[in-house]
């Protein structure tokens, strides 16, 4: 976990939040730089880009918002034999609910580990809660959490900081590191060339925090009018290894064994509002499941894992 083990620059740093920069001495961890792709400019289309740095969008403190992150897997053993491989639409899933405070400005010039960036975006965490009432308990002990990131015009991030508070528990910084890097990665790319309405464009990464799933999310231009652009959102994910090894005792005779990805498929759906002078959606929601079905040593029969996630803006 990243943010663990930054718990301990606090306590070197003495009172780092009254610092100017309070994550100056925190490492800078490197995000997969994604593949941006234009399959149709749309019409009337024209270069979109963040303006939340330009300092003339009128703000004169951070920007409040609330954001909602889901997730849920569900992992069973099921008979080959007329085994759907089709995603359901949903699952059961928890809800992380955090309320943010955001703040936007020009990249400073670039510390150990970082390169030249047009945009930093800094998200502090108000008292978040959990659908989990125990949880929720732990999760708020992260109150303060902060992510910093630096990103060009087009969205795309470079890099970024973690800084749990030193008093948060194991627990809780987990569960909400989990939920920013969601954040991060829902937030959306624009591509280099002009786009319109109609427009449509893909982005191709490895899931931040989640390096075992490849995910190509693909926009549509359904409006645009000033700093206000409507899209809608679809998502396919896919395994990255074609095979793991099942290392639990729990797993009975599957314990120890090697398990090949047979099909992997995606259901999903979502809209987004993103306001170029914000560097996160204003609102909508974006939910994807997907199955991935893997044979192993028994011929007939296979382990399916349907994983859920949503994230949700403007709570």
């Amino acid at each position: 976990m990243i943010a663990a083990a930054l718990t301990a620059a606090l306590a070197l740093a003495g009172c780092s939040r009254a610092e100017p920069d309070p994550v100056a001495d925190v490492p800078a961890f490197a995000v997969d730089s994604p593949a941006v792709t234009l399959v149709t400019p749309g019409d009337n289309p024209r270069v979109l880009e963040y303006a939340d740095h330009a300092g003339d969008n009128g703000d004169e403190g951070p920007w409040g918002t609330t954001a909602a992150v889901y997730g849920g897997i569900d992992q069973s053993v099921h008979n080959a034999s007329g085994l759907s491989p089709d995603a359901p639409a949903g699952g059961d899933v928890n809800r992380v609910t955090l309320p943010l405070s955001v703040t936007s400005r020009p990249a400073p010039a670039p510390g150990v580990g970082e390169n030249p960036a047009d945009r930093r975006v800094d998200l502090t965490v108000g008292p978040g809660t959990h659908s989990d009432l125990a949880l929720g308990q732990e999760v708020a002990t992260a109150e303060g959490f902060l992510m910093s990131w630096r990103a060009a015009s087009s969205g795309r991030v470079d890099t970024l900081k973690l800084l749990a508070p030193p008093e948060s528990s194991t627990t809780g910084r987990s569960i909400v590191e989990s939920s920013l890097l969601s954040l991060m990665s829902a937030s959306v790319v624009f591509p280099a060339e002009p786009v319109g309405v109609g427009g449509v464009w893909t982005v191709s990464s490895r899931v931040t925090g989640d390096t075992s799933m490849l995910r190509t999310t693909t926009y549509t231009v359904t409006g645009a009018e000033g700093d206000t652009v409507s899209l809608d959102v679809s998502v396919d994910e896919r395994p990255t290894q074609p095979e793991l090894t099942i290392d639990n005792e729990i797993a009975g005779d599957l314990d120890g064994a090697t398990l090949t990805v047979e099909n992997s498929s995606t259901t999903s759906e979502g809209s987004l509002t993103v306001d170029l002078r914000r560097p996160l959606p204003v609102s909508g929601r974006v939910s994807a499941t997907t199955r991935v079905i893997y044979a192993g040593p028994r011929p007939e029969a296979r382990v399916v894992q349907d994983i859920t996630s949503a994230v949700e803006f403007g709570v």
